[in-house]
């Protein structure tokens, strides 16, 4: 598994339930590291990048919807 911050392949066997990653020191529960992962690639795949601080750096414009039950990004 690679680290969501750095990249770093950091091998565990499934016992091992925490990511700790010896380059950058991040350290994750191993199922949230594999999460932003996952979320990383899939908006790498549709062109949204997370920036280094967990904002978006999109390459279109994001509008908020702001409504009674939260608020929603949109891409348009």
């Amino acid at each position: 598994m690679h680290c969501s911050n750095c990249g770093q392949k950091v091998p565990k066997t499934l016992s091992v339930r925490t990511h700790s990653c010896p380059k950058c020191k991040t350290v994750l529960d191993r199922d949230e590291n594999a999460a932003i992962n996952i979320l990383n690639k899939a908006l790498n795949e549709v062109g949204i990048i997370l920036s280094a601080c967990g904002g978006l750096d999109v390459g279109q414009p994001v509008r908020q919807e702001t409504s009674e039950t939260g608020v929603q990004l949109s891409l348009f």
